[in-house]
């Protein structure tokens, strides 16, 4: 009689024999392969009553990382050993600045990286194997916000593994210790994924599925050096209101703006602090950090913040000059999230099919209510596209400076120091 677990066992085998080949055909793939393995194998705590849907699958994963590990040549091996160690030394150093109080840590920092020796010319970033690190800039080390971990950013010197090795260049990478990344990894594939669907109607989702977004500040970043808002701070960077180079950061930042909002719709993140919002040096606004999306948020799921997306007082300033949504740019900005909506609604079947393989992962997006039939509901099937543009239009409307957008990022100003 057909025995289901023999399948599923079968499978799981027939699967990572096919891994084991393919890593014996590329030590980077190898390497690459097992990074992934050492972040499926993070150990979420099951809540009381539940079960851990992930316990037997996690089981397997560390014979599975042996098992490459033993498939090593004597030069092979010595790589791993070497490139490995390099990174869980830079990686551990998050974790040394936990204990840390907040003006000592990129001081911390730097002590820490000064430890680190080079061992060899081919270790490369995990980010981005065509990397060669040549040297760490000990001097580049910063702490990022985070309401729980201290994540930082470190610049390394690198030159491309087949170009001109005396080309010397900066990559910045982060790194964050103990943290679980998959749903980050999620969040950025259902955005690469609404990018695509938006270009045909002239949106645009600027994003980095990896690594540092370069050319960027946070909001945060800015309002540490100036008192002044987005407005004002345009103005500073590309010249008077009206001028080309202004006018053209901020159509730039209206239409990533618009993208930006359809998919926060869609996809719920929320901690949408000015430490999470960036803007590169076009003028374009990029999301990060999405610890929280579908149905969790900060505060032991609060739902502090209610708008569907973040459109703070500063950034209706840019949007509408008007102050009453009755500007050239505004009904510009909500036309593009109108039709940035219904082309997501076209699509609506794959979008959810996307986020509904990770079901089963244990991730903590779906660790509460029903995030599925709620990402379906937020799509509106049963409405006509007059319809569901009103509904896109209402939603632009209900997060233009609402009070709670406001509040918590007064909120985060008083517990993070995170300028607001």
């Amino acid at each position: 009689m057909f025995n289901s677990f023999n399948f599923i066992f079968g499978m799981q085998r027939l699967v990572e024999g096919y891994l084991l080949r393919a890593t014996q055909r590329s030590d980077i793939f190898a390497h690459i392969l097992i990074w992934h393995l050492q972040g499926e194998s993070v150990q979420e705590t099951p809540k009381e009553g539940s079960i851990d849907k992930n316990a037997a699958f996690q089981e397997i994963l560390p014979e599975v990382r042996q098992h490459i590990i033993d498939g090593f040549n004597p030069t092979a091996l010595d790589m791993f050993t070497r490139e490995f160690d390099f990174f869980d030394k830079v990686t551990s150093i998050s974790g040394v600045l936990f204990p840390l109080p907040k003006e000592e840590r990129r001081a911390g920092i730097r002590r820490e990286l000064e430890k680190i020796e080079m061992q060899g010319d081919d270790l490369y970033l995990p980010t981005a194997p065509n990397k060669l690190v040549r040297s760490i800039r000990v001097d580049s080390g910063i702490p990022l916000q985070s309401a729980a971990k201290v994540p930082i950013m470190i610049t390394f010197n690198v030159v491309d593994r087949d170009g001109d090795h005396s080309d010397v260049k900066p990559q910045a990478c982060i790194f964050k210790v103990g943290d679980d990344c998959r749903q980050d990894v999620l969040a950025l594939q259902v955005i690469s994924l609404l990018r695509d669907i938006f270009q045909a109607v002239g949106l645009n989702l600027y994003f980095f599925p990896y690594g540092v977004v370069p050319n960027t500040r946070s909001r945060s970043q800015m309002g540490e050096t100036t008192d002044g808002g987005l407005y004002e701070i345009f103005q500073q960077d590309y010249g008077p209101v009206g001028s080309t180079t202004f006018e053209t950061a901020r159509e730039n930042f209206l239409i990533s703006s618009a993208g930006y909002a359809v998919a926060s719709l869609l996809l719920q993140p929320k901690d949408r602090h000015n430490g999470n919002l960036l803007f590169d040096d076009s003028g374009r606004l990029v999301h990060i950090d999405f610890g929280f999306v579908l149905e969790t948020s900060p505060g032991g799921n609060m739902r502090f913040e209610s708008a569907h997306f973040k459109l703070s007082h500063e950034m209706t300033q840019l949007l509408d000059p008007s102050g009453v949504m009755k500007s050239k740019t505004w009904h510009q900005f909500v036309s593009l999230c109108v039709k940035g909506y219904l082309a997501a609604r076209r699509h609506m079947d794959g979008i959810i099919c996307t986020v509904q393989m990770m079901l089963e992962s244990g991730l903590p997006c779906f660790s509460r209510g029903d995030p599925i039939g709620n990402l379906r509901k937020r799509f509106h099937p049963e409405m006509s596209e007059r319809e569901a543009a009103h509904f896109m239009i209402h939603v632009c409307t209900d997060a233009y400076n609402k009070w709670t957008t406001a509040g918590y990022d007064w909120i985060q100003y008083l517990q993070q120091g995170i300028e607001k």
